[in-house]
């Protein structure tokens, strides 16, 4: 189940809520627990076999690493940490690396003559790189004394199956929550908040990332793209995934109002950046700060490498999250060495000035250098967009674009930038206005009649096409 589908929007998160509020707030965590699960089972039933067990795993680790401590055995809760942590990315890896690392290895002895087993196809599950590294931090910040562990089964299971952000995030750390699901607020004007943001959210994702797919569909279905071909199929396919994936996380953090819980934000006008550096600051910001406490600082205090070589580390790491392939942990390490040379060039974290839309170009620019090898996910068909991007394949037209694909599409481009323009601080906006009902109060005139025409424009659109998968589910 999606947001984005009749199903939820029309039966799933109606009975949801109207049981939750029916109900007293000490049950409430249950009918979190039952509801999530029941908005996964959707998908596939037996895999919430292994997202229980991942639960139960970390949930009883977590309150055993705390009794060790408390019992003075430090080097006890050390080792039971690693096995919490090795369970976690021992499930990740099965599921999401078997197979690419039996291929590689596969590659590399082939010219020795070297044949090796294979396996059948392994389905990744749903939503497991985002709660699998929800699941790290708890324990990760019980061992570090930074969160107390979960008050009871029921608590946890709620904090790590909540639908809202369970599927592509935002990834939230216990210790933002465990208060929360103790006690939170419950009002109108925070729920009528919440309801203005997933309103939002909506539209970027049904109304704008969706209108722009066929292009990128166009883009990555050509083989041999021409320079002008290229930039343009490059571009608005990057506009695609800051929409479809921005969106989601609108729409989690709004879901989440309207239950109660505030939720981390995870995009702060990315493409607003001066460097790469920047970039990574404002896009997919739960990532990027879960790497940074759980990854690169370990890697700089325990001297296991320099600032600059664990930077790369890092974002070797991400692009390897990103997905299991070659082109994926290129990507990242294109963006490690890229911020390494900001740092040596001291333009990591230069803002303003006189040069500064110099500065918003060359970071977007680099930015849409990377994406061909995030876009194809292969090496090779990597190389020809690059060819196409250089003018290597020829100068291209537009006329593919323009005769494959609806005139629909191609507006919907300038939409998504005069939206990138005219947005502001767009994903605070709605979030830090105070507790004044955003529905009610916050909005008047023109922006009342943009949010909800845009709203009933995105849902005619659902109603047409009546799924609408996001992007970043195969992560």
């Amino acid at each position: 189940m999606v947001f984005s589908s009749n199903v939820f929007l029309f039966l799933f998160l109606p009975a949801f809520l109207a049981l939750y509020y029916a109900v007293g707030s000490a049950w409430r965590s249950l009918v979190i627990v039952l509801g999530s699960y029941l908005f996964y089972a959707w998908w596939r039933p037996d895999f919430l076999l292994l997202f229980v067990a991942i639960t139960l795993w970390n949930f009883y680790l977590g309150n055993a690493i705390r009794k060790q401590q408390q019992a003075g055995n430090k080097r006890r809760g050390w080792h039971l940490l690693l096995l919490a942590v090795i369970g976690n990315l021992g499930a990740l890896a099965y599921f999401k690396y078997a197979n690419f690392g039996i291929e590689l290895v596969a590659t590399v002895l082939a010219p020795l003559g070297i044949n090796t087993f294979t396996l059948e196809t392994i389905i990744l599950p749903l939503g497991i790189s985002f709660y699998v590294f929800q699941a790290i931090s708890y324990t990760v910040d019980i061992y570090r004394n930074q969160a107390d562990p979960a008050r009871n089964l029921l608590d946890f299971a709620a904090y790590i199956s909540l639908f809202p952000q369970l599927i592509a995030g935002p990834i939230v750390r216990y210790k933002l929550v465990d208060l929360q699901l103790r006690e939170r607020e419950h009002s109108l004007e925070l729920f009528s908040l919440g309801a203005g943001r997933f309103m939002q959210g909506f539209i970027k994702k049904v109304l704008i990332a969706d209108s722009l797919a066929p292009i990128s569909a166009a883009f990555l279905a050509e083989p041999e793209p021409q320079l002008l071909d290229a930039w343009f199929g490059l571009i608005a396919s990057t506009l695609q995934l800051y929409f479809d994936f921005s969106g989601y996380s609108c729409m989690a953090i709004g879901l989440g109002m309207m239950m109660g819980f505030r939720f981390p934000e995870n995009f702060n006008q990315p493409f607003m950046a001066q460097s790469i550096t920047e970039f990574w600051q404002r896009w997919h910001i739960t990532l990027s700060e879960f790497l940074r406490d759980y990854v690169y600082f370990p890697l700089v205090r325990a001297k296991v490498a320099g600032a600059l070589s664990a930077l790369v580390w890092t974002m070797f790491l991400s692009g390897l999250w990103h997905g299991a392939s070659l082109a994926f942990i290129c990507w990242g390490l294109f963006f490690g060495v890229a911020m390494v040379l900001e740092r040596r060039l001291g333009i990591a974290t230069k803002v303003g000035g006189q040069y500064r839309v110099l500065r918003h170009l060359r970071a977007f620019l680099m930015l849409n250098l990377s994406m061909p090898l995030f876009f194809t996910g292969e090496l090779g068909h990597s190389f020809e967009v690059y060819k196409g991007l250089l003018g290597i394949n020829g100068m291209g037209s537009l006329q593919g674009y323009y005769y494959g694909v609806s005139s629909l599409p191609l507006l919907f481009v300038a939409v998504a930038l005069l939206w990138l323009l005219l947005a502001g601080r767009s994903n605070y906006r709605f979030y830090h206005r105070g507790e004044q009902g955003y529905l009610f109060q916050n909005v008047a005139g023109l922006q009342a009649v943009l949010l909800w025409g845009g709203f009933a424009l995105a849902l005619s659109r659902l109603a047409a096409n009546s799924f609408s998968p996001f992007l970043y589910f195969q992560f």
